[in-house]
């Protein structure tokens, strides 16, 4: 009986979660009239990037899995589509498309070594991945334009909108950012989510109840690649250009700290850890060349010692501490 009450809230967090994204993405597409094209390219930096950041709670915060190289994905899609619109003249949403296929093709070359290694191993191997794709696009100038990259005009908005196009790739992100939420939503409940929770906690046990391991270890690994190289496809859409330099180790450590502060669990985790790693940057430029590692460093500090479930359970905090206050006041009045 006393964990009933408990049960009850969890219910209502759950049916209410769905209608709270809604409201978000509602607000998220009305800021299209609302706010500078500036603003709507910054936004569209995080939503992209975001998208990333997603795919790695996915492995990660599912799977247990570790990579280090998800900024490698993020510009293996970002260059994808690219050179299909640039140089095979694909249109842009085929191009986009074909993007998150040749990462997902990416994602099982990498996720098969995988099945062999683990821990820090696999991130070691994540890691030779995104120290390799600079110097590999450099190497190919005709194809990837070298160290000068390559450019893409931003597409004009269909259908004869009244939008400019920063407008119009801003929401392109926010549409991007909802399928992803939901496909990662839809993969982590039922029966496929206990089999990856059941993964992160014992791949030998998840195996003796039935879970085929490799398969959905490979599969996961595709996937989350696949997410990376949407985002990445995108964010050359929002940015119009970009060179090898884009996609560094640094981006890579950008990801996973964007995951680790959001909440490597959640949905919105995500946003919020990406809007740290775009937006701090800029703003702790000011203070000197080494301000945005000092922030960094000391964001993960706090966040891990004061929000181990990352900046995500912020809201449901103040909410508990919101009702519970209340349901003193109510006692105390009786």
């Amino acid at each position: 009986a006393p964990d009933r009450p408990a049960a009850a809230r969890h219910g209502r967090r759950i049916a209410a979660g769905p209608v709270l994204s809604i409201a978000a993405f509602a607000v998220l597409a009305g800021l299209t009239l609302l706010v500078t094209d500036y603003g709507l390219f910054q936004l569209s930096r995080v939503l992209t990037v975001a998208v990333a950041v997603l795919a790695l709670n996915l492995l990660t915060g599912r799977t247990g899995q570790i990579s280090v190289g998800h900024g490698a994905l993020f510009g293996l899609g970002a260059y994808t589509m690219a050179i299909l619109v640039v140089k095979a003249s694909v249109p842009y949403g085929a191009a986009v498309l074909g993007a998150g296929a040749i990462a997902f093709l990416a994602g099982l070359a990498i996720g098969v070594p995988a099945l062999r290694i683990r821990g820090l191993y696999l991130g070691l191997l994540t890691l030779a991945v995104a120290i390799l794709l600079p110097p590999l696009l450099k190497r190919f100038p005709d194809l990837t334009g070298g160290v000068y990259g390559i450019n893409v005009e931003t597409p004009a908005p269909p259908f004869g909108l009244g939008l400019t196009p920063v407008q119009w790739t801003y929401l392109l992100a926010v549409a991007l950012l909802a399928v992803a939420m939901l496909a990662v939503r839809n993969l982590t409940r039922g029966r496929i989510g206990r089999a990856l929770d059941a993964l992160r906690a014992n791949e030998t046990m998840a195996a003796a109840t039935g879970v085929r391991v490799g398969r959905l270890k490979i599969l996961v690994f595709a996937t989350s690649a696949a997410l990376a190289g949407l985002g990445g496809a995108v964010f050359q859409l929002v940015l119009g250009a970009t060179t090898p330099d884009s996609f560094t180790v640094t981006l890579s450590l950008a990801l996973v700290t964007a995951a680790i502060l959001g909440g490597i669990r959640t949905l919105w985790g995500a946003v919020l850890g990406a809007a740290f790693v775009v937006y701090v940057p800029d703003e702790a430029a000011a203070l000197g060349d080494a301000a945005p590692q000092y922030v960094y460093a000391g964001a993960l500090l706090l966040v891990i010692y004061l929000l181990p479930q990352g900046l995500a359970s912020v809201p449901e905090r103040a909410w508990s501490v919101v009702t519970r206050s209340a349901s003193t006041r109510r006692r105390r009045s009786i």
